[in-house]
């Protein structure tokens, strides 16, 4: 049985509700002050306890108040005495309350559960009838939907999604995500707080890469709520792959998806707690874990991304250039978790590449460029040269000959096409590097610092441009999923994902039923050239990044003026020409979104953007994980997915 830890620090918020239940008053004790006896009141946003002012042996006693918001219950369970003969009866709230912390301003929540004892009758039979409707009003008071609380966080974006009682979520775990801890968390941190609430759940360790888009492309979803990652931003990555490979992608992408940190960025996790009015740098697990225990969710954009390997869909971002090469390059340091980046930001501007390429775009509004930002500004005018790089609105007119996947994305435009300054440039591959620091250079002019080793997720497959340190793969590849069913105490270890005997229906199954994806009318082929609404700029770039959520990482918050549906891509470039402590320097600002200040960040809002690299090799990262490299496009998908959100 729980102990009790009052508290006077949560607030009763005083919303009314037309769906919620009449008021209830009762006298109840509360375990661990057995001689008190609490006045307790519900209302349509909480309880109210107050003690009486005699004890029940008749001594006088100080009052206590005790309010308990259901915006911070997360369930209610009814409870029996450990004793055979105990008549009463037991039901316990269980709250997570945002306190402020001693001597800051910050606020995390802490657990405090509340176990009301019923004895007002002899019987232990009636005060469980009591015990029962109690738990009942509470449980369908966490269930109603509240605007005035749902609108003070979201803006009303959030839907109320009360749990299907034959439906469960599956929880899938990557043990081998960031430290390696994922599964651990698992069970000392998932289970207990979900036992709490009244989901049910089933639990599935993937086995390999790829493994959880192949339980995402082959489950019936008819049985399942949702799908829960715990594990880095990869798994994310793998279900939304999963889902949208199906020929019923339209209904199986309306899925929502959870996510529990237990990687190393957890940036997908640090944007639903930043939307959600959570802390993101306190208590990370804890309060992602509170946003999934209420059981919400709201639509979220995804991108269609094409690259030169073909489609894949993303969730997060598109990057390409030192932020890129960092998440790579850090990956033989992912056992000390999102520290990684810090490590792998050192090494890389102490190595500072740049990398030529052309990037186009559709913006959302009328585009200016740096130079013309000014309420006077009316537009670009083709061929115009700001700083470094020359605005183009058309592609050059061999771009299409110039262009064929994926070997012919290495052989760069003709020079005599491409203006810098106004003037001819010849030199379009050549990397403008500081040679005050080592560089190890190709025979063709590429570069690439041997200093430090590249780690590769993808043991398929090796890209022989770069150092490769490759894992050994200690991990054998079974198709058969490892489910464990969480009922309580019972462990089903044969619980199906899959129907076994609909196997040649299932998607993913028949090779010939593949899903052709969702229609992308802002995106050209890859060959061919981009639309003529488009601008195009060419320059020596230290970074592009695409980012569609607030956060990339627990300190770096990227986009802070993104939300989940907003239908805008936020494209963020940094240009060659910035000194090595002015990048460690903006690299450093993001942690609180003031890098969009710095003179060498560019952000532009855009619909779909196309990013053609002209400097070889490289690497481009989505979502955190690595795609071939070449030419990459996209377009944002307005509020096609559902991420479990409060």
């Amino acid at each position: 049985m729980a102990d009790v830890t009052q508290s006077h620090d949560v607030a009763i918020v005083t919303s009314s509700v037309e769906a919620c239940p009449s008021v209830l008053e009762d006298d109840f004790g509360i375990l661990g002050q057995a001689s008190v006896v609490f006045q307790t009141t519900m209302i349509a946003t909480g309880l109210q306890c107050k003690s009486q002012l005699k004890t029940t042996s008749g001594k006088a006693a100080k009052q206590q108040t005790i309010e308990i918001a259901f915006k911070d219950v997360i369930g209610c369970h009814c409870l029996k005495g450990t004793k055979e003969d105990d008549e009463y009866a037991y039901f316990c709230v269980y709250s997570y309350p945002s306190l402020k912390k001693t001597f800051s301003k910050k606020t995390s929540r802490k657990r405090r559960d509340y176990t009301f004892v019923v004895k007002k009758f002899p019987t232990h039979e009636e005060n469980k009838a009591v015990a029962d409707k109690w738990q009942r009003e509470i449980a369908r008071c966490l269930k109603v939907k509240d605007d005035d609380i749902r609108n003070e966080v979201s803006g009303g974006d959030v839907v109320d999604t009360a749990v299907p009682p034959e439906k469960r979520l599956l929880i899938l775990i990557n043990p081998f995500s960031g430290p390696g801890k994922a599964l651990q968390i698992y069970q000392k941190h998932v289970v207990p707080i979900l036992a709490e609430t009244d989901l049910q759940f089933s639990m599935v360790v993937t086995e390999h890469a790829g493994h959880a888009k192949e339980i995402a492309q082959k489950l019936d979803l008819s049985n399942w709520y949702g799908i829960v990652s715990v594990s880095g931003d990869g798994l994310t990555y793998e279900v939304l792959n999963g889902l949208m490979s199906r020929p019923d992608w339209d209904k199986a992408i309306q899925t929502p998806l959870g996510v529990i940190p237990g990687g190393s960025g957890n940036a997908m996790c640090c944007s639903v707690n930043y939307a959600s009015g959570e802390p993101v740098m306190e208590n990370l697990l804890l309060h992602s874990m509170f946003v999934l225990a209420k059981h919400k969710c709201r639509p979220m954009d995804i991108c269609a991304v094409d690259t030169v390997a073909g489609r894949v869909y993303s969730c997060l971002s598109i990057s390409w250039g030192i932020i890129s090469d960092i998440d790579l390059e850090s990956e033989r340091f992912r056992r000390i978790g999102n520290a990684r980046f810090t490590l792998g930001a050192a090494v890389r501007i102490a190595g500072l590449r740049t990398y030529r390429g052309r990037v186009s775009f559709l913006p959302v509004g009328p585009y200016h460029p740096p130079a013309q930002r000014s309420q006077s500004a009316t537009g670009v005018t083709d061929g115009e040269v700001y700083g470094t790089y020359r605005v183009i609105t058309t592609q050059p007119t061999s771009f299409q000959e110039s262009q064929s996947l994926p070997e012919g994305l290495s052989s760069a435009v003709p020079a005599e096409k491409i203006l810098v300054n106004g003037e001819s440039s010849t030199e379009l591959c050549e990397d403008h590097v500081d040679e005050s620091f080592p560089v190890d250079r190709h025979e063709d002019g590429d570069h690439v610092d041997s200093t430090f080793p590249v780690v590769r997720q993808d043991s398929d497959h090796v890209d022989s441009t770069f150092p490769v340190v490759q894992q050994e793969d200690d991990n054998h590849v079974d198709s058969t999923f490892h489910v464990v069913k969480q009922d309580g105490d019972h462990v089903d270890s044969t619980f199906p994902v899959v129907r076994q005997e609909d196997q040649d229906n299932v998607p993913g199954n028949n090779s010939e039923a593949e899903s052709k994806g969702i229609e992308t009318p802002l995106l050209a082929p890859l060959t061919d050239p981009v639309p003529d609404d488009w601008y195009t700029l060419e320059d020596n770039f230290v970074t592009i990044c695409a980012v569609y959520q607030t956060h990339l990482g627990p300190d770096v918050f990227m986009a802070p003026d993104a939300s989940f549906n907003d239908a805008i891509i936020h494209l963020f470039l940094v240009r060659a020409g910035i000194s090595r402590l002015d990048l460690l320097g903006l690299l450093s600002s993001m942690e609180n979104g003031s890098h969009r200040e710095s003179p060498w960040v560019e952000e532009i809002k855009v619909k779909a953007f196309r990013i053609e690299p002209l400097t070889f090799p490289g690497t481009l990262m989505v979502d955190g994980e690595h795609v071939e490299y070449g030419a990459v496009q996209a377009q944002i998908l307005p509020s096609l997915a559902q991420v479990m959100s409060k």
